[in-house]
């Protein structure tokens, strides 16, 4: 009994081991050709359920890829229906971890080749030198010596206990039995962090025959509802797309481990059928492989036609104040509907996008003057992608004339508001530290001007322009006398003059973004943008 629990924990850790060497050496040796493909094939939700099972396949971590899925969607790069469709895939994928169990770890003796396979592996990892990709194939082919030397050892320690679990007469205890190696398969997974460990215990403890099927296929699914755990554990404290992806996984795992539950049976007998008619043989661990491979492709045939309402659901869910400042406030899908309507709210729409770049931009040039200058900076881009996709479905059908003659000119309005946004992120008081020691009045000067001009009150914008152009070139002119005099090196000079541009440029996009407005609406756009910088309108 004591030689079998021993053998049992060893093999547990070296499958634990060999898994994580094999998922860090795969990720080094891919370099990146896995973030490339997270990028580039997630454009329909097909494309990325695919990516997302071909990723997991090759790492052998779905929690390496949802967290890497989680990371695009945090910087942009992924939508949330891609990441919910990548995260669906790499339930999928985690099925290729009991194939290999199933067809090499147990049908073969691949204890023998387990040994050659760490020490070979091993020995490439130290040769490889310089060379990481060589270096992560190195520790990817341990890692699969140690992942299969694991599964070996867990086949000799539920050998040996076998006919203890054999006396228990699992068999004759009906429902109860199966809702305990439900549970027991959640403990497992909670226990071990890793869903294809506990997988890998279910299908060794099957094929020595200490398990019945029903029971072995109850624990299986424990494996993929508590895999949910870890998906909980990163949402905590996360950033706001991070738990909406986290509990997109619950969601799925949920559905998938309550349909399969329900379906037990019926999806018991076609894991028997299906590998009988191939000929695959019958033993238990290829009948659960088939599956477990079958339940999570349920679950995307379940999740298929509700992912759309559970991704609108989740948009709202979690929501952070730097998101609520990034939605849109006046752009209506019913809108569109009368195009004179639709053209007012994308005006007041472009008009909150220049007063949040405004204001951000005088917090970051006035320390004090906003309250949330980086969460106002931030909400610009998501509100010009919104404006975009507005315009691009009013363009869809024809447009009365005096429509279509203002759109140009909102775009280039809430482009000037991305400019402010970006050029004002740039902005850097250790760098503007010289122009403030070598020409401290010209210096409060041009940050004064270039406040007034991103204030929209200002009477007259030409004038605002011109007193920010003429700033600038005091400032310019002031910090080249100080280099001449050697009192501001090259490098100090030249941080400084970008400092100084950067304010010249903001006031220019202000003012130019306040006339396309104009031109856009001219009865109603200054007083818009007016309103809005006054009142605090895009402020949460």
């Amino acid at each position: 009994m004591t030689a079998a629990l021993t053998a049992l924990l060893g093999g547990l850790g070296l499958f634990l081991l060999g898994t994580w060497m094999m998922t860090e050496g795969l990720k080094a040796a891919a370099g990146g050709a896995l973030r490339a493909i997270l990028q580039s094939w997630t454009r329909s939700p097909l494309r990325g359920l695919l990516a997302g099972f071909l990723i997991t396949a090759l790492v052998r971590s779905s929690s390496a890829v949802t967290v890497a899925a989680i990371g695009f969607v945090n910087a942009g790069l992924l939508s949330l229906t891609q990441a919910v469709w990548v995260v669906f895939g790499t339930n999928v994928g985690t099925t290729t971890t009991a194939w290999l169990v199933a067809f090499i770890g147990i049908r073969f003796d691949i204890g023998a080749a387990a040994l050659p396979m760490l020490g070979v592996g091993m020995l490439l990892r130290l040769l490889a030198g310089g060379r990481p990709r060589l270096a992560g194939l190195g520790q990817a082919l341990a890692g699969f010596g140690a992942f299969f030397l694991g599964i070996d050892i867990l086949q000799d320690g539920f050998a040996g206990l076998a006919p203890r679990i054999a006396e228990l007469g699992l068999p004759e205890s009906g429902p109860i039995a199966i809702l305990g190696f439900l549970l027991l398969g959640v403990l497992l997974t909670l226990a071990t962090q890793s869903s294809a460990a506990a997988m890998a215990i279910a299908l060794t403890a099957s094929a020595g025959g200490a398990v019945p099927l029903e029971l072995a296929g109850a624990a299986v699914i424990g494996t993929n509802i508590g895999t949910t755990s870890t998906a909980l554990l990163a949402s905590i404290g996360a950033t706001a797309p991070a738990r909406r992806v986290a509990m997109a996984h619950i969601v799925f795992n949920l559905l998938t481990g309550t349909a399969a539950l329900l379906l037990l049976p019926l999806l018991l007998g076609l894991s028997r059928w299906i590998p009988a008619v191939l000929g695959a043989g019958e033993d238990m661990p290829t009948v659960l492989a088939v599956f477990h491979t079958l339940f999570n492709l349920l679950g995307v045939l379940l999740m298929w036609p509700l992912a759309g309402r559970m991704v609108r659901w989740l948009a709202g869910r979690f929501t952070s104040p730097e998101e609520e400042l990034g939605r849109p406030h006046h752009l209506d899908a019913t809108l569109r509907e009368v195009p004179e309507l639709a053209a007012q709210g994308l005006e007041r729409e472009v008009a909150r996008m220049l007063a949040l770049a405004a204001q951000g931009a005088a917090g970051r040039i006035r320390p004090g003057a906003g309250p949330t200058p980086e969460a106002e900076l931030r909400a610009v881009a998501p509100l010009g992608q919104e404006v975009r996709g507005f315009v691009a479905q009013l363009n869809a059908a024809p447009l009365p004339e005096g429509v279509a003659t203002a759109l140009p000119h909102l775009l280039r309005a809430a482009q000037h508001a991305e400019a402010i946004a970006a050029l004002a992120a740039g902005l850097d008081e250790a760098a503007a530290a010289p122009a403030q020691r070598a020409a401290p009045a010209p210096w409060a000067e041009l940050r004064m001007r270039a406040l007034e001009a991103l204030t929209p009150v200002m009477a007259d914008d030409v004038a605002a322009s011109r007193e920010a152009e003429a700033a600038y070139q005091v400032v310019k002119a002031a910090l080249l006398a100080a280099a001449a005099r050697g009192q501001v090196n090259v490098s100090a000079l030249d941080a400084a003059l970008l400092q100084a541009q950067l304010l010249r440029r903001m006031a220019e996009a202000a003012v130019k973004g306040r006339r396309r407005l104009r031109a856009g609406h001219p009865d109603a756009a200054p007083e818009l943008a007016s309103d809005y910088f006054s009142s605090g309108s895009g402020r949460p």
